[in-house]
């Protein structure tokens, strides 16, 4: 019976999308003289703009365009394609090429990296040097810059404690146990944890309690104590019964490990070794931002986050903002100061800001769109009619499908009623009937083999166990469970999804799920106010290895939106993360991590995405691969279809390596 309602409302759909589609067709094909452009093609193939342009969909308003703050991948696509790193990644490989640093060397213990950076200017022409990463490096771990992504920075030696602003205590006697530390150091303050490491001690602070009113850090969550004070009064207190003084300090951001040795040399020094690092430098976070336009903003007394508006921005990538148009399109211009200009053949791009699936496919059927783009979908109702046209493209990606659960509000802080929704929901037939896109269904977080990682293949489907914890939660039927809101951004198949969803959660559990629809700014917004119960997100390896996914559930991430937090998780993935030597125990210390996290089932994943898309047959430069990155600089229009589709379509160049 369930599975007919699925296919129902399935078809229901189908027939209104492709009455739609239908009608759009009817009118494209008034205008084009009653026959399709191209039968193997789905809508035009003749560009309508000059081939030195790109139109593309990035599929809505970014939250960010600052590498230091953003998150989401509609800003993480116009960051990657206007700023550089030391690093960059292979379009079609991902390895980890030169970009700013022509070359580095590290050291023996893998700890340490010197890069050596090549001269080269930010857009307005004033020189990029060492100091401007290092500044830049800070900024994310500031905990003023209150960055979701404050949390990648933790790879620096000390940044964590330099984030957190951590209380440091030197001079403790031989023998001094972390419990003795906690018990001096809480007359003065609440303690979070301590790291003691011979005579010195870490201390990370509480906040001083919900009932006072005290600022807080949005990416920490921590309590904004005075640090001065904390620091002046644990002077006065000597340790121990001998009494011994103690030297105590706040840790601070020039304490992290990121040093410029000189103008073109950058030493970055690690916590410990970590086998993605050089992968991990490819990403946005670590992208350099203009130190002297942030400053003279702030010299001005503005906003210094304004230093990304079209008007102001200064970047170093190989293209430009030149106008930003709110919630319709962005357009960018070929910047002649990046490092490698001479390998971009573009001149401009207009990236579109369509969050509707429908609306994204049919502006490209019309050649308003060159390509649906990575920040977007295709109408899974239509998904097998695109499938038999040669500009569909569809490729596995490391990424997760899931439901954050608010675990502090009722009735969802009952990890066994988060267990019994999340064993209620039939991911095969979700799949199947409703996104339709060869997605791998699955119950875990982290894919199946992922850098050697194995899964925990934990059961996707158990209708039965969900109902015996419904009732080992409290409740003798969904009806006992108070109503619960289910919030997703604009989308057709997040619609979908969730409409599913809720089916499946009344007829398994007989829970009553109201569904809400939010424009994607402001989903963003309260999600990170924790102003839901259940929110909808995807996530996209940032890099190749399972830790990518398994810090979102740490207690300091700022991208952890289910309000959960587990000390032995923490240490356990801590813990993995210092056996660089030894791959096999790192691995069996992250799927201990994970098997401990999804018993608690802070959040549900459903399945392992594909990457599908529609591309134009003269947009060529696009390679695929598994983290769905596509830079612009390598894209180019093949000419020959302005004059109309040629008989054999030749194959993509490799795309060059950097100088």
């Amino acid at each position: 019976m369930h599975v007919r309602l699925i296919r129902r409302r399935a078809r229901d759909s189908r027939a209104s999308f492709m009455g739609a589609a239908l009608v759009n067709a009817a009118l494209l094909m008034l205008a084009t003289g009653c026959k399709p452009p191209h039968p193997d093609y789905f809508g035009t193939v003749k560009p309508r703009h000059p081939p030195n342009e790109l139109w593309v969909n990035n599929g809505g308003e970014p939250e960010w365009i600052d590498p230091g703050k953003c998150s989401d991948s509609n800003g993480g696509e116009v960051i990657f394609n206007t700023f550089a790193g030391l690093v960059e990644a292979h379009p079609k490989t991902l390895a980890p090429m030169p970009a700013l640093a022509t070359h580095w060397e590290v050291s023996d213990d893998q700890a340490t990296y010197t890069f050596h950076l090549r001269k080269s200017n930010w857009s307005d022409g004033t020189p990029l040097t060492a100091h401007d990463f290092v500044y830049s490096f800070r900024r994310l771990l500031d905990y003023k810059t209150a960055s979701k992504y404050a949390t990648n920075g933790y790879i620096f030696k000390n940044g964590e404690m330099a984030s957190l602003r951590a209380i440091l205590v030197r001079g403790l006697p031989a023998g001094a146990t972390e419990e003795q530390v906690r018990a001096w150091a809480a007359e003065v303050m609440p303690v979070r944890r301590v790291s003691l490491e011979g005579e010195a001690a870490t201390l990370f602070v509480l906040s001083q309690g919900e009932d006072e009113e005290e600022e807080q850090s949005p990416s920490t969550g921590l309590g904004l104590v005075d640090r001065d004070a904390i620091v002046a009064e644990l002077s006065k207190r000597p340790f121990g019964a001998d009494k011994v003084p103690l030297q105590v300090e706040v840790a601070t951001l020039e304490m992290i490990g990121a040093r410029a040795l000189d103008d073109h040399t950058l030493e970055i020094e690690l916590e410990n070794p970590i086998p993605y690092f050089l992968s991990f430098m490819t990403f946005y976070s670590f992208m350099p931002v203009p130190r002297h336009v942030i400053e003279r903003l702030e010299q001005e007394g503005l906003n210094p986050d304004l230093w990304t508006r079209a008007e102001n921005i200064v970047c170093n990538g190989p293209f430009r903002l030149v106008q930003w148009k709110f919630r319709q399109y962005m357009e960018f211009a070929r910047n002649p100061e990046y490092w490698d200009a001479e390998h971009v053949k573009l001149e401009r791009i207009r990236a579109l800001m369509v969050e509707s699936y429908v609306t994204g496919l049919n502006m490209y059927n019309a050649g308003d769109i060159d390509w649906t783009g990575g920040q977007t979908g295709l109408p899974s109702e239509f998904m097998d009619h695109l499938k038999k046209y040669r500009d569909f493209h569809q490729f596995p990606e490391i990424s997760v499908y899931f439901y954050w659960l608010n675990t502090k509000r009722a009735p969802l802080d009952n990890p066994k009623l988060r267990r019994a929704m999340s064993l209620a929901l039939n991911r095969k037939t979700l799949v199947e009937r409703v996104t339709r896109a060869n997605q791998i269904p699955t119950q875990d977080l982290v894919p199946d083999g992922l850098a050697g990682y194995e899964g925990l293949k934990r059961p996707i489907y158990d209708p039965d166990a969900a109902r015996a914890l419904l009732k080992e939660a409290g409740y003798a039927s969904g009806a006992d469970v108070p109503e619960i809101t289910l919030s997703y951004n604009t989308s057709e198949t997040h619609k979908q999804v969730a409409e599913a969803v809720q089916q499946m959660w009344k007829k398994e559990l007989g829970l009553r799920v109201v569904l809400e629809n939010q424009e994607w700014k402001t989903y963003l917004s309260r999600m990170a106010m924790m102003d839901f119960q259940i929110a909808r997100m995807g996530w996209v390896g940032d890099y190749a290895d399972p830790y990518t996914f398994l810090e979102l559930l740490t207690t300091d991430c700022g991208n952890n939106h289910s309000n959960w937090s587990n000390p032995e998780y923490d240490r356990l993935l801590k813990e993995a993360n210092r056996q660089a030597n030894d791959k096999d125990k790192r691995l069996q210390l992250m799927r201990e991590a994970e098997a401990l996290a999804m018993e608690e089932q802070p959040i549900i994943p459903f399945y392992i995405y594909t990457r599908s898309q529609m591309v134009k047959p003269y947009v060529r430069g696009i390679w695929e691969n598994y983290q769905d990155r596509h830079p612009w600089k390598y894209v180019w229009i093949d000419d020959a279809y302005y004059q109309g589709v040629p008989e054999q379509r030749s194959d993509d160049p490799p795309p060059p390596e950097p100088n």
